[in-house]
């Protein structure tokens, strides 16, 4: 017989492990040369599970996988994983930059996972997480205004959590909207900062050199970017972009504004005779004749050598800036939208208060129009007064604008002042230096606590001059204010002098315009002279009633041969003055 072994039975038991072979990586580091499309690391994995489906790249900071989050989805059994797929990784786990993590990777598939492997990363240089710009936010819109230079405007801000110990610094750019940052203007920088600030001379500043025009609206694109230097590299990530509109102004105030228009009696729908308002400090104003006929409207403008291609302010540029307008004005709602006078036709005083945001109508200026009828001095140098409030130097308007004055000087300091008694209206040396003055050379800034004026010429007395619309403070001789050193005074009424040339009486020039003095008055007549020995000279009542002045009612028309004057109150010595700035004749 033949015999035959019995075979032994084999069994083959199929694999369903579902294993992520380790790498054996220690350290995956990210310097400043990195390319975000390099190769990191490459994973393979061997799959005998019995699920179905793709592949999904799980990445955490913890081995539970507590925090995770997926960085590729693949049909293969292999995946290399970019320095991009790790920095997208490291910002979704909320992991910074600069900081050093130890990173678990794992592969799923369906209800399957692989095992896990870890390696630390270690990035050194770049912020792996960009910053996010909040603020200002796409649409915002900031429509500039000149009197508001030093005021803040605006806040940029943004997020970004810095967990390392190295310093970031941030830089805010800006350009011209839709140039994918062609040309870039910085907006500031800050070091370890999330936010800055932005005055409105720094925005106006910023569009301008970003290239959009005055006085209209533009957009700028905002952007932050993050920065550090890496050895000799220096490492950049860039925010979000956003939008903002920006109307920009020029800040130097133009010198006058030309108003022209039929509102405007003088000056018509053309440029023979605009009516100027001249700039003093932030106001515009002057005298004009205003007329609701003929259609009533008028513009102002800036450059009248431009004519009509000169920049223009119509109803609502001031009324979009807030300005509180008189209520003779109104939107004329023509093509222009011009001003419209809506009041009584005549004589007015308008002023533009830059500062105040006011546009008023009042009565007619007579004689000269400043600010203030005077400024005062007060201080160490200027003898006469002290630092005191009992004898003030008084520097009277005697122009548009022009104060002027003399003033006996010593090496001291002092300061002007916009109100007599009151400490607070004082205006200094970087008052005036910072308005672009031009300052006489002695007169320096003391640099003592506030910043006074300090004489440093040879003391004696000296012709001051303020020029508010040149803007210049000069010194020279003594200045005569009046057109004549005095007046005359010859006749009956005044008993010290009569009816001759002998002892006349002498009304001295003692200000601005200003001739007073004391006299001693009888009830008769007299007359006024402007040269002594000189009877042709005589200014009798009609000639001051004609040029409009307000006269004491001591005073009356002797109606005699010549008109003069004549007292008709209770005789004595009184203090006698002629303002021919405010047009007067007054007794005290």
């Amino acid at each position: 017989m033949v015999s035959c072994e019995e075979e032994n039975e084999l069994t083959i038991t199929p694999r369903t492990d579902f294993t992520l072979n380790n790498p054996q990586i220690g350290t995956v580091i990210i310097n400043s040369n990195y390319d975000e499309a390099s190769e990191a690391l490459r994973l393979t994995w061997e799959d005998f599970s019995n699920t179905s489906g793709d592949y999904t790249l799980q990445m955490s900071n913890d081995d539970e996988f507590a925090n995770m989050t997926d960085i590729a989805s693949v049909s293969e059994k292999n995946y290399t994983i970019t320095f991009n797929d790790l920095n997208t990784g490291l910002v979704a786990l909320g992991i910074n930059g600069l900081t050093s993590n130890t990173l678990y990777l794992r592969i799923s598939k369906d209800t399957a996972t692989t095992n896990w492997i870890s390696f630390k990363i270690l990035s050194t240089t770049i912020p792996v997480a960009a910053p996010q710009l909040l603020t200002p936010t796409t649409g915002d819109s900031f429509i500039l205004e000149t009197d508001k230079q030093d005021d803040e405007i605006a806040t940029v801000s943004w997020s970004y959590t810095n967990e390392s110990s190295k310093s970031i610094t941030f830089s805010i750019e800006a350009a011209l909207a839709g140039t994918n940052f062609a040309t870039i203007v910085s907006g500031g920088i800050v070091e370890d900062a999330t936010s800055i600030s932005w005055t409105t001379l720094q925005l106006n500043d910023l569009a301008l050199s970003a290239g959009l025009i005055i006085e209209e609206s533009g957009d700028l694109d905002i952007r932050i970017k993050a920065s550090f230097i890496d050895g000799s590299n220096t490492v950049e990530v860039y925010s979000n972009t956003n939008t903002i509109s920006v109307t920009p102004v020029d800040f130097a105030l133009p010198p006058a504004l030309y108003v022209v228009g039929a509102g405007a009696v003088d000056a018509g729908w053309g440029w023979t005779s605009p009516v100027e308002l001249l700039l003093q400090g932030k106001k515009w104003s002057g005298n004009i004749k205003l007329t609701p006929n003929n259609g009533g409207n008028f513009r102002f403008f800036t450059d009248k050598t431009l004519e009509w291609a000169s920049p223009s302010y119509n109803f609502p540029y001031f009324k979009d800036r807030g300005y509180t307008i008189d209520s003779n004005f109104e939107d004329a709602m023509d093509g222009d939208n011009n001003f419209l006078f809506v009041g009584t036709e005549g004589e007015y005083f308008i002023e533009i208060d830059t500062d105040a945001k006011t546009i008023t109508l009042g009565p007619p200026v007579v004689g000269p129009n400043c600010n203030f009828d005077q400024l005062w001095v007060v201080g160490a140098g200027a003898v006469d007064a002290g630092w005191n409030w009992n004898s003030p130097i008084k520097i009277s308007c005697t122009g548009t604008g022009v104060y002027q004055g003399n003033i006996n000087l010593t090496n001291d300091a002092f300061r002007f002042f916009t109100t007599k008694d009151d400490w607070g209206s004082g205006r200094n040396h970087p008052f005036y230096a910072n308005d672009g003055y031009t300052i006489d050379s002695d007169l320096e800034d003391a640099l003592d606590g506030d910043n006074n004026f300090k004489f440093t010429g040879t003391p004696g007395e000296y012709g001051l001059t303020i020029d508010t619309v040149n803007k210049t403070i000069e010194l020279g001789p003594k200045i005569s204010l009046c057109d004549l050193d005095q007046l005359w005074l010859v006749g009956a009424g005044v008993p010290d002098a009569g009816w001759g040339w002998a002892t006349p009486v002498s009304l001295p020039c003692t200000g601005a315009g200003v001739y007073s003095g004391q006299v001693t008055f009888a009830n008769d007549a007299f007359r006024f002279f402007t040269e002594k020995d000189n009877w042709s000279s005589g200014l009798n009542h009609p000639h001051y009633v004609g040029e409009g002045y307000t006269i004491d009612a001591n005073f009356e028309d002797a109606l005699d041969g010549d008109n003069n004057f004549r007292f008709i109150g209770t005789p004595g010595t009184f203090t006698l003055t002629v303002d021919t700035v405010n047009k007067t004749i007054t007794l005290n």
